[in-house]
């Protein structure tokens, strides 16, 4: 019994032995675990979807702190336009109505569901990004703007402020009153302040048949002090009730020829940093077919003037604005009339519902999607669904570059 009872213990005590030896190994091999450099993490990060960064800020304080700091905000924003100028994406964003009214001259009863589905080019599917119901607050919704990930809508009550990436909403206070037009508003990013600015039209006073007016301008600064709108110089001509392009830190309105006698051949342009006006003029057009638009192509301002069946691009070699050569012209299949979007690289297109892309070998627009074709997938309920194009009364598409960019201040 005694020699049994000593090879128990001689047992035991090397089990004990062998677990704390394993014990000890687990817990050296844990602290030599291999571990992914801090900088090749950063790097990493950078190159995720905004929207899998914004679901991810609550992992840890440390990675809260990450997203929020505007370096990482502008660097991540900066990967994403370049994705865009290779793979240009959209925001797509169907208006429907709850019933119709005949007298109106633009329809009070739309759908205050407001979704919106990013579209990549390439795909067949939209996928929804965010979605918010506004349950009654409007009736009339207008034409949208973006910059760097954000995007206004504007309505006949409110203007609303949205990063469809964060889920960020922002409704924007009460404005001046308009006598006249929709509601429209420019969106910016000021290059001295590095602040994002909505930019609004309004007139306190019209009359077509006289051809008088007292037009105005207000501003509202993303993240400044107040969060209100401040009333800036009147525009040294009426604007057209429509939305203003965005370029490197200004706006380009057109002006309301309806209300001039003798009306200036240009545009207004409205610096966001000093946030003045100045004139345009575009070029002495072969044609008075079809008035000229502002457009980007390969990050240069250019006008883009709609024939029957031609767009023709016009660049200011000297950047001023003031001499403009013709640059190409772009065939169209038929007598469509296109809106072009931010050319880019692949020179994308616009024509009611169709996304159409410039080729430059057979020099014809040539379409990719339309917007009531696609497939709209909701990820949380699981399910794709079409739009009938009868339940649609129209399609608020833009491009799109989904950011970080918060609601709240700049963020360079």
């Amino acid at each position: 019994m005694d020699i049994v009872a000593a090879k128990l213990k001689d047992t035991s005590d090397w089990n004990n032995s062998e677990g704390r030896t394993l014990k000890t190994y687990k817990r050296k091999r844990r602290l030599r675990r291999p571990t992914i450099p801090d900088e090749l993490v950063y790097e990493i990060l950078l190159r995720l979807p905004a929207k899998t960064l914004a679901r991810s800020r609550s992992v840890c304080k440390t990675w809260r702190a990450i997203f929020s700091n505007p370096s990482f905000i502008h660097t991540h924003l900066k990967h994403s336009a370049s994705r865009h100028e290779q793979e240009p994406s959209f925001l797509i964003t169907p208006h429907t109505l709850s019933s119709v009214i005949d007298d109106d001259v633009w329809p009070t009863t739309f759908s205050n569901s407001i979704p919106f589905y990013h579209w990549r080019d390439g795909q067949d599917t939209a996928s929804l990004v965010h979605a918010t119901d506004f349950h009654g607050e409007f009736g009339s919704v207008y034409g949208m703007s973006h910059c760097d990930g954000l995007v206004t809508l504007p309505t006949d009550t409110k203007i609303y402020l949205f990063n469809p990436a964060t889920g960020d909403v922002l409704k924007l206070p009460d404005g001046q009153k308009s006598n006249h037009g929709f509601q429209t508003a420019g969106l910016g990013l000021d290059p001295g302040t590095n602040t994002y600015k909505v930019v609004r039209s309004f007139y306190r006073s019209v009359d077509f048949y006289e051809r008088t007016y007292n037009a105005g301008m207000e501003v509202f600064t993303i993240g400044g002090h107040g969060s209100c709108w401040r009333i800036v110089e009147d525009p040294p001509y009426p604007v057209k009730p429509q939305l203003p392009m965005h370029f490197k830190g200004s706006l380009y309105w057109h002006i309301y020829k309806e209300l001039l006698e003798t009306p200036p051949e240009g545009f207004l342009r409205f610096d966001l940093e000093d946030e003045t006006f100045s004139f345009i003029c575009h070029p002495v057009l072969p044609s008075e077919e079809g008035r000229p638009d502002f457009v980007e192509v390969g990050g240069e301002l250019c006008l883009a003037q709609h024939l029957t069946n031609q767009i023709v691009i016009w660049k200011s070699p000297s950047g001023d604005n003031h001499q403009w050569d013709r640059l190409c012209a772009i065939n169209l299949p038929e007598a469509w009339k296109f809106r072009p979007f931010n050319f880019l690289g692949y020179r994308i297109l616009r024509r009611d519902n169709h996304i159409c892309r410039y080729d430059e070998a057979s020099r014809t627009a040539k379409e990719v999607v339309c917007a009531d074709q696609l497939r709209y997938k909701n990820p949380r309920a699981g399910k794709n669904f079409d739009f009938v194009v009868e339940d649609v009364y129209f399609f608020n598409i833009v491009p799109y570059t989904e950011s970080l960019v918060p609601l709240t201040a700049g963020v360079r």
